[in-house]
C-alpha cells in the first residue's frame, strides 16, 4: 500500500509524541508509535503504559492501514528529508520511505501487539489557557519530590474549589502552592498527576492554546486542539497543604527581590548549591552567612522588618529557588518566633505562596 503525504504533517505531531515512547523497557513495543490511515484522518498513537498520547491529522488517506513502526527513528529520518512530499510504501513487516534519491526501510510490528490507547469519558472537566497551565507549571514543579521512597509527593496536586484551581507541589521541605482562577469551575476533589507526565503536556502545550481537563477515577486527559494527552494518577493521600500554610507568622522582612537574589548568589560562590546559610533579620537589614571550608561569607542586604531579632538556617538552593520564582520587585517574608515553617510570597502575589522549612542545627 501506498500513500504520499507531505512530511511536515506526521513530522509535527511525532516531534511532540515521540517524548512518550519508552526507549529502555523491557517491552521492545513500548519504543514504538501506531499509526493509523483512514480516510477521515491520520491518527498517531504513543504509549509508555503509565502516560498516552493521541494526535490526529487532517489528512484523508486513499488507503486505510494501520502500521507499528520505531518512533524516535522515524520522526529523525523525516527530520532530514526534504520539505515537501514523501512516500510511504507499506508491506507485510516493512514501511519503505521515499523522498527523491533518498530511500529508507524500517521493519514494522504487529499493531495488534501495541497497548490500548484510550480517552477517558464521564469525568470532570474545566478548560484552562494554555499561558495560564504553563506558568503553574513553571511555579510549582521544581518543588515536586524526586524521591521515589517517598512517592505520593512525586507528583503535583490538583484540587478544584470556589472558581479557582490549586496546584501544590512539595518534598517534605519545602512547598509551593499556585492557584488561578478558573470560570465556570466546578469543585473537584483533590488529585495527584506524576510530575513526569506534567513535564510532558508542557512539552506540546502552547500559550495560545486552550488547554481541556478531563479528570477521571485513576486517569487525568489533558487536550489541546492538536494532541490529546491521558495519565494514570497516583494514588494515596497527599499532606494537607492548606494546615501547613503558616497563617500566623508575626516577624516580617520585606526585601527588594533582586538584592536578595544578588546577596544570595554572592555568598553561594563558596559553597555547593544544597549547603546551609544563616540568615538572620534585625534593625532593618538581613544578614546572609555562609562557610565552607574554603572560607566564610557574609552579605548585608537592607530590609523594611517588623519581628523580633531573629536567626534561622536554610538549604540555599530551596530559597534561591523559591526567590527565583516569584514575580514582582519585592517580597515578603514570613516567619515564625520559634521553629516552623516560614512562608515566601509575592508583596502583590497572594495567588502564589511558597514555604520553606528551615534547618535544625
Amino acid at each position: 500500500m501506498n500513500i504520499i503525504i507531505d512530511k511536515n504533517l506526521l513530522l509535527a505531531p511525532l516531534s511532540k509524541l515521540v517524548n512518550i515512547t519508552e526507549r529502555r523497557s523491557i517491552m521492545p513495543i513500548l519504543s514504538n508509535i501506531l499509526l493509523n490511515f483512514s480516510k477521515e484522518n491520520v491518527t498517531i498513537y504513543s504509549t509508555d503504559l503509565e502516560i498516552s498520547a493521541i494526535s490526529r491529522v487532517d489528512y484523508p488517506s486513499s488507503v486505510e492501514t494501520r502500521a507499528v513502526v520505531h518512533g524516535r527513528k522515524f520522526m529523525e529520518i523525516l527530520k532530514e528529508m526534504d520539505q515537501g512530499e514523501i512516500n510511504l510504501d507499506f508491506a507485510e513487516s516493512t514501511l519503505t520511505i521515499k523522498q527523491k534519491q533518498s530511500e529508507f526501510v524500517l521493519s514494522l510490528h504487529d499493531p495488534e501487539e501495541f497497548p490500548e490507547v484510550k480517552e477517558i469519558s464521564g469525568a470532570e472537566e474545566f478548560s484552562m489557557l494554555g499561558s495560564d497551565f504553563l506558568e503553574i507549571l513553571e511555579k510549582v514543579n521544581f518543588a515536586v519530590s524526586s524521591d521515589e521512597t517517598r512517592y505520593v509527593l512525586t507528583g503535583m496536586y490538583m484540587a478544584g474549589s470556589e472558581g479557582r484551581v490549586s496546584v501544590v507541589g512539595t518534598d517534605g521541605f519545602r512547598m509551593a502552592l499556585c492557584q488561578k482562577e478558573v470560570p465556570g469551575l466546578n469543585d473537584f476533589k483533590g488529585v495527584i498527576v506524576p510530575k513526569r507526565s506534567i513535564i510532558e503536556v508542557g512539552r506540546v502545550v502552547s500559550d495560545d492554546e486552550v488547554v481541556r481537563f478531563l479528570i477521571g477515577e485513576k486517569h487525568i486527559q489533558f487536550s489541546t486542539p492538536s494532541i490529546t494527552v491521558i495519565s494514570r494518577l497516583i494514588e494515596g493521600n497527599f499532606p494537607d497543604y492548606q494546615n501547613v500554610i503558616p497563617k500566623t507568622n508575626s516577624n516580617i522582612a520585606k526585601i527588594e527581590k533582586s538584592k536578595f537574589m544578588k546577596g544570595l548568589r554572592k555568598v553561594s560562590t563558596i559553597i555547593s548549591k544544597s549547603e546551609p546559610i544563616k540568615v538572620t533579620y534585625g534593625d532593618q537589614a538581613m544578614e546572609i552567612e555562609t562557610e565552607s571550608e574554603i572560607g566564610r561569607a557574609k552579605e548585608v542586604v537592607e530590609v523594611s522588618y517588623e519581628g523580633e531579632l531573629l536567626s534561622m538556617n536554610f538549604n540555599i538552593r530551596f530559597v534561591m529557588d523559591v526567590v527565583g520564582h516569584i514575580d514582582g520587585d519585592w517580597i515578603l517574608v514570613k516567619a515564625p518566633s520559634t521553629y516552623g515553617a516560614v512562608l515566601f510570597v509575592g508583596d502583590d502575589e497572594e495567588n502564589y505562596k511558597n514555604i520553606v522549612m528551615p534547618i535544625r542545627v
